[in-house]
């Protein structure tokens, strides 16, 4: 079984909160994760700006993965890839991409919407 780093946004709650959820699901430990909104965060020179768009996982073979092909690999890799047939569908994923890129682009205003808590630190919150 392939082993995947998620370079994901732990500022935004909602982002924060899915992915605890998967690494609580993975009962084989594969996943690590990677917190690019961590100024420490070492991203072995992977664009920044890139990564804070969408979703990218990089498998253990060096293989990237973004978007809603990484939503599915990840799925798929504990066992919950049932549910992601629709966004990988000839038919359905260029839809499926675009929502996900729109609530990429949205996700603290989302977060917000959702009822996601804030990350806090040292007594102070932010979004």
């Amino acid at each position: 079984m392939p082993r995947y780093e998620i370079f994901y946004d732990d500022a935004c709650p909602m982002c924060r909160f899915e992915i605890l959820r998967l690494l609580r699901l993975d009962t084989e430990n594969c996943f690590s994760a990677i917190d690019i909104s961590n100024p420490h965060a070492d991203l072995n020179g992977l664009d920044i700006g890139e990564m804070q768009q969408l979703l990218h996982i990089r498998r253990d073979d060096g293989q990237m993965l973004i978007g809603v092909d990484a939503i599915a690999a990840l799925y798929q890799a504990i066992g919950h890839g049932w549910w992601t047939g629709p966004l990988l569908w000839k038919i359905s994923r260029p839809a499926a991409a675009r929502l996900y890129a729109w609530v990429a682009r949205h996700r603290y205003r989302i977060s917000a919407l959702l009822g996601f808590a804030p990350r806090c630190t040292d007594g102070v919150c932010k979004l």
